[in-house]
């Protein structure tokens, strides 16, 4: 795991900057990151489709986006019509994506019944945390979202309730799993780091710290490896190669997105339920990327 070792550099990098960068200039530079490496992470999927199901194979390119905009599509009027239980699921999503890309080489030999709950735990531990130390802007979030308050007062027994899930999946797989146990120290150094950096900075910092440091990278790095054999320089640009008008398409819309709607209370609602409807499909796509590299 060679890779967090320079996460961990670029995350405390990130705790400097906040120190002395002004928050609206870090607010700007943390959606920035988010719309950037974030949809990149993502941009290839179309490629990684083709590659996984049989069934499209032999696909035309087209056919392939029409589907995956259409599943795209399909979730975002679900998040208009049913805007929270959307929120709900887009969270529990989201969290078993953050903790399969953090885990699944770890645990790719232990039994899917026991590693995917962990994966929901983990990925569900790292939201407790920063809605915990960002309740009130979370709260604001979801009333622009779902148009009624939620009090989060209840977070702190929620993330109590999965420490302990954390630490009982963690004394078996520390018994069974032999690659568990060697990483078992470093990991619990990581979630220390991210407690620190959630509890000293800005919601949508400490959100960009995670979700393009902890995750687009190691989910770019897997991704290269698996479209293309290796992470190498020539792996990297042939990847942006083929993303980089799907990305710059979205870059463009996201940022005229954020031009008419900066200064209107549900822009961060928005924003969410954007990366919401993006995600669905991107987690079914990188779950089957990682059972394909398995077998």
């Amino acid at each position: 795991m060679k890779i967090y070792k320079y996460i961990i550099v670029l995350s405390f990098l990130c705790l400097w900057l906040n120190s002395f960068i002004p928050p609206n200039v870090l607010y700007m530079l943390g959606l920035f990151s988010i719309l950037s490496f974030g949809i990149l992470h993502g941009a290839n999927d179309i490629v990684i489709i083709s590659k996984s199901f049989k069934v499209f194979k032999d696909s035309n390119i087209y056919k392939l986006i029409i589907f995956y905009l259409t599943f795209v599509s399909l979730f975002a009027i679900f998040f208009v019509f049913f805007p929270d239980f959307a929120l709900l699921i887009f969270i529990l999503i989201s969290a078993y994506h953050f903790g399969e890309q953090h885990w699944e080489k770890i645990l790719k030999s232990s039994s899917n019944y026991l590693k995917i709950p962990y994966y929901l735990i983990y990925g569900s531990v790292i939201f407790c945390l920063i809605f915990y130390f960002h309740q009130e802007r979370v709260e604001t979030i979801i009333n622009n979202i779902c148009g009624y308050f939620v009090n989060l007062d209840f977070l702190k027994y929620v993330l109590g309730v999965l420490i302990f899930l954390i630490v009982a999946f963690s004394v078996y797989f520390n018994r069974t799993n032999r690659l568990f146990r060697l990483q078992l120290t470093e990991q619990l150094l990581y979630i220390l780091v991210l407690a620190i950096i959630f509890r000293t900075t800005d919601l949508i910092w400490s959100f960009a710290i995670y979700f393009v440091l902890w995750h687009s990278i190691p989910s770019l790095n897997d991704q290269l490896k698996y479209i293309y054999g290796d992470s190498t320089k020539k792996s990297i640009l042939i990847y942006l190669k083929q993303s980089v008008l799907y990305w710059l398409i979205s870059i463009i819309g996201l940022f005229a997105f954020y031009w008419f709607l900066k200064d209107t209370k549900i822009f961060e609602a928005l924003l969410f339920s954007f990366i919401a409807a993006i995600t669905f499909p991107h987690v079914l796509v990188i779950s089957k990327m990682f059972r394909n590299h398995k077998n």
